[in-house]
């Protein structure tokens, strides 16, 4: 039987909203369900390829075929990579995936002071209170910032919100035009994606995917 696993968001863990919704819909239907935790090493030292070689582990770790990954955010960014360095999988489900993480924050303006001295505070919502995020993650981002050549052989289906103010909707049209066999949902919703229409359209993409 196909395995499902979920990836979390930037500053998240696997029990937030949508990782709790998608689990229970594979455990009622018998589907075996991994959502690993990527604050890794930890939310202080965290680095993107500490958690993409974390993905690629489990997914080695893995029997019988190919797994379906659905990916939120940065969790998205994330499943993308792992897709891009050529490990096989059934699918990808992707929530507002953070395309551009690494490319917005070594030129945006939103992360200039955390540039310049090399730590933040962040609110941590699956900690729920502010982490202080070291110069780890700083230092790694550069080994991701070319995200906008990747193209992938993995059926993909995008999920994003009209008015995501997070991570534009643009990164996500990009993505298919880069990748015209990747399919774009846009939703009404923000970044969340929590909106009653949009978890139901995550539910539908599931019962798609496992036919």
């Amino acid at each position: 039987m196909t395995d499902l696993i979920y990836l979390h968001g930037f500053s998240s863990s696997p029990g937030g909203n949508k990782g709790a919704y998608t689990r229970r819909w594979a455990e009622a239907r018998g589907i075996p369900f991994h959502a690993p935790d990527l604050n890794l090493p930890a939310f202080e030292t965290l680095t993107l390829t500490a958690q993409v070689a974390a993905v690629e582990a489990l997914l080695r770790s893995l029997p019988g075929p190919p797994v379906l990954v659905v990916g939120s955010s940065l969790g998205g960014f994330i499943a993308t990579a792992v897709a891009h360095r050529g490990l096989p999988l059934r699918a990808l489900i992707l929530l507002a995936p953070a395309f551009g993480f690494a490319r917005r924050r070594l030129r945006g303006a939103d992360w200039a002071g955390y540039r310049e001295r090399g730590e933040m505070d962040v609110f941590h919502h699956g900690a729920g209170r502010s982490l202080r995020l070291g110069p780890a993650l700083l230092r790694d981002l550069t080994a991701w910032a070319d995200d906008d050549t990747w193209r992938i052989r993995v059926p993909t289906v995008i999920l994003h919100g009209r008015h995501d103010e997070a991570v534009p909707l643009g990164e996500s049209v990009a993505f298919c035009d880069r990748n015209p066999e990747a399919a774009l949902h846009t939703l009404e919703d923000d970044h969340g994606l929590l909106a009653p229409a949009s978890l139901e359209g995550l539910a539908r993409e599931l019962e798609v995917a496992f036919r």
